[in-house]
């Protein structure tokens, strides 16, 4: 992840979330111990769902939201079977947990007030594209609510990202990411996102990219010789062995990584962005809901979801008189001891000290010593 977040924005306008990748991630991060209600149901993807909607309307409260999911067979599993083949096998258990985690999330989507958005045949990173191509283009300031490195593609002016993070003890924090930290994670502008991902790939999804080209040398390459299309019009100049000859046998799943990466932006939406305007949620309904699936705690924050009226202004209040300066006492103050090492004190203890005694006294405090015979006679002293 990016060291710095960039400044969220003043007021975003249209929040797009990646809502069948937050759905996966909530299932499978509780796989090892799944919620379930007393009566069995598996609740992990709605637990984690629910959270993160409440901490998304409680503390953005977008006026426009759209809740995207894949719909059907996509045409990059149609172009390259093995897309995402990696991905982890469900049980026929799990599999049933996992779709009916899908229906209560729709539930509670529909009781929220939130639009879900769907297009047969294409993915919700392809909606969420063409979405959010529409909206900036129409002066909409757009938030893509996901941290999938793929729609770092979509960043500009009117787009920026919003990674959730996670509540709960090990809590993350949201980030946001802009034109002005975007490069940050993949070393790349978003210019050259789908340049830099067609030739690393993507383990997550199957994609082959350039076998025999890393993050590093791509880096090298893309700031070389510009996008995929300059890198494999020049790639018999390149030095190093291993990257020229990868480059130059594999062109056709250089090509075909590019494709597979690359977010559609003209999806067959009929879709006005007036209608992805949160509704009011349905207090009633939500409790219902929370009360089935055991979220009991949950169900004091939805209060927070209702918005309270703005208070009238109070009126000024009057001007404070100027302080008094505190009056000292007048009882007499006790008198201070003195400091270890003024001279007072070092006067008392060279008087008390035994060494004072060998010390010569001071001629103004000799004791005159009794004058000698010839020295009466010579002062015209007489002898007593």
């Amino acid at each position: 992840m990016p060291g710095a977040s960039a400044a969220a924005p003043a007021a975003p306008t249209l929040f797009l979330v990646d809502g069948y990748a937050l759905i996966y991630r909530a299932f499978f991060a509780m796989i090892a111990r799944p919620l379930k209600t007393t009566r069995g149901e598996n609740t992990s993807a709605a637990w984690g769902v629910t959270n993160f909607l409440l901490r998304l309307l409680e503390q953005h409260r977008p006026e426009r939201l759209g809740w995207v999911h894949d719909v059907g067979t996509s045409f990059r599993q149609e172009t390259y079977p093995a897309y995402k083949a990696t991905r982890q096998k469900l049980s026929e258990e799990l599999q049933q947990d996992f779709d009916r985690s899908v229906e209560r999330i729709a539930q509670l989507l529909a009781a929220f007030g939130v639009p879900l958005v769907g297009v047969e045949g294409y993915e919700a990173d392809d909606v969420i594209g063409t979405l959010a191509t529409h909206a900036a283009g129409a002066g909409f300031r757009v938030v893509i609510v996901s941290g999938d490195k793929d729609f770092y593609q979509l960043i500009g002016p009117n787009v920026v990202l919003l990674n959730p993070g996670r509540g709960g003890p090990a809590a993350v924090e949201e980030q946001w990411v802009d034109e002005s930290n975007a490069s940050e994670r993949l070393g790349v502008p978003p210019a050259r996102v789908v340049d830099y991902l067609a030739l690393v790939g993507d383990s997550s999804d199957n994609i082959p990219g350039v076998k025999g080209v890393g993050d590093k040398t791509a880096l090298e390459l893309i700031q070389a010789y510009g996008d995929l299309d300059g890198i494999l019009a020049r790639a018999a100049e390149i030095r190093g062995k291993r990257a020229r000859e990868a480059l130059l046998t594999q062109v056709a799943e250089a090509r075909l990584s590019r494709d597979l990466v690359t977010i559609r932006r003209d999806v067959p939406l009929p879709l006005e962005l007036d209608a992805l305007r949160v509704r009011p949620p349905d207090l009633p309904r939500l409790t219902q809901l929370f009360t089935e699936l055991e979220f009991r705690s949950l169900i004091p924050r939805l209060e927070r979801l209702v918005a309270a009226p703005p208070a009238p202004p109070a009126p000024p209040a009057p001007p404070a008189p100027p302080a008094r300066r505190p009056r000292r006492p007048r009882w007499p103050q006790p008198r201070r001891r003195l400091a270890r090492g003024s001279w007072m004190t070092r006067l008392a203890s060279r008087r008390s000290s035994p060494s004072a005694a060998r010390l010569p006294s001071s001629p103004w405090t000799q004791k005159p010593r009794p004058l000698t015979r010839s020295a009466r006679r010579s002062s015209g002293c007489r002898s007593p």
